[in-house]
């Protein structure tokens, strides 16, 4: 019963990185509505395809942390403290990307922006108005726990993959340089580090898109193949 329950557990984190790759290659490669001015940002709550890109974002981090439990139920007897340390900060990241894409589809999509199209009084559309401005500094200050949770919490999953002595360390690599990819970018927003700038660009433009995708699908595939041939899995 025990050995079903968990073979339960990694099939649906298996499905869920799938799920998640597929997720990261939307959110990577869908285009973003464009909107020059103000006026144009408030009619976005009508834009679907804005809207699907805010539901995807709340999905995703749903899906790939699911993933990571079943990366944290295999691994955590060889790597008890980068599995919980990892898990706690994928645990911060989701959480916080989740909490972020339900403020904008709620807050300011249902609300702020329908408002302040509907406002009769200056007044009332000026409150609308800095409703809807300061929206991007309050979801920035997410942004902030997002990367640095994403960063940290891939960096430890990645230390722990990268010892495995079968293809799996490659992710393991991968994970590692995702993770301190994510960190120079919180170091170059939130820091100051400007000359992380030209590393940051360059990974982001044509590593990380291509990268990503991959290794949550890489990550899938090994965590069926821990059903079949769990000692040799993760050797």
């Amino acid at each position: 019963m025990q050995n079903q329950i968990s073979d339960r557990l990694v099939k649906i984190a298996a499905v869920c990185s799938f799920i998640g790759a597929l997720t990261t290659a939307l959110l990577l490669f869908l285009p973003r509505p464009a909107a020059a001015d103000f006026e144009a940002q408030v009619l976005l709550h009508t834009n679907g395809l804005y809207l699907a890109r805010l539901w995807i974002l709340f999905l995703h981090p749903q899906v790939n942390f699911i993933a990571s439990l079943g990366i944290a139920y295999v691994l955590f007897r060889r790597f008890p403290a980068r599995m919980l340390l990892g898990t706690f900060f994928l645990l911060v990241w989701a959480y916080t990307e989740m909490s972020q894409q339900a403020h904008l589809i709620d807050a300011l999509n249902q609300i702020w922006r329908p408002g302040y199209l509907a406002a009769e009084e200056a007044v009332e559309q000026e409150m609308y108005r800095t409703l809807i401005t300061g929206a991007a500094g309050y979801s920035d200050s997410q942004y902030f726990l997002v990367i640095y949770g994403f960063g940290l919490g891939s960096l430890c999953y990645g230390l722990a993959l990268g010892t495995l002595k079968n293809w799996a360390r490659w992710l393991g690599v991968a994970l590692v340089f995702i993770g301190l990819l994510s960190l120079a970018s919180f170091a170059r927003y939130y820091l100051g580090q400007a000359w992380l700038n030209g590393f940051a660009d360059i990974s982001y433009t044509y590593i990380y898109p291509y990268l990503q995708p991959l290794v949550r699908i890489g990550l899938g595939v090994w965590l069926w193949q821990t059903l079949s041939d769990s000692k040799g899995a993760i050797a």
